[in-house]
């Protein structure tokens, strides 16, 4: 942090321009910052991004969402309104869980379709066996994934 702050500081000493250098510096903990960090001539501008509110987080799930296969009525509504304080980081934490959760519901479809069965020899290594093309198309996330989290 000492080397960036005296290079910012150090003065110009020859004739040739230097060109421009753009220094962009972010952090989730402003109040630790050094104090000397924000003296002035260090940094020309401040910019506080606080937590989406309800809109906005629904519009992070749209996006987080927009490449996921979902299955059946889906309110991202009541997802951004059950989530205050949740920013984007935690939005796509919560929509990974959700995909796991839906993988979890096949893996058990499968073992409950195996145990069902004789259980053989054949079947112990159930989980190593690839999806099938059916298992695969039953993949989405639904409602009631987000809902349990």
């Amino acid at each position: 942090m000492t080397q960036l702050m005296t290079s910012m500081d150090e003065p110009e000493t020859s004739d040739e321009p230097r060109g421009y250098v753009l220094v962009i510096g972010a952090t989730n903990r402003p109040d630790s910052l050094d104090p000397a960090l924000r003296r002035p001539g260090r940094f020309d501008r401040e910019f506080f991004v606080g937590v989406p509110d309800e809109s906005a987080r629904e519009e992070i799930l749209s996006v987080l969402t927009r490449n996921i296969k979902l299955d059946g009525s889906f309110d991202l509504r009541k997802i951004a309104r059950s989530t205050p304080g949740f920013v984007g980081a935690d939005l796509a934490a919560l929509a990974n869980k959700a995909g796991n959760l839906a993988m979890k519901r096949i893996i058990d479809e499968r073992k409950r379709e195996l145990s069902q069965a004789v259980i053989s020899e054949n079947t112990k290594g159930w989980w190593r066996e690839p999806w099938l093309p059916e298992e695969i198309t039953k993949l989405a996330i639904k409602m009631s994934d987000f809902e349990v989290l």
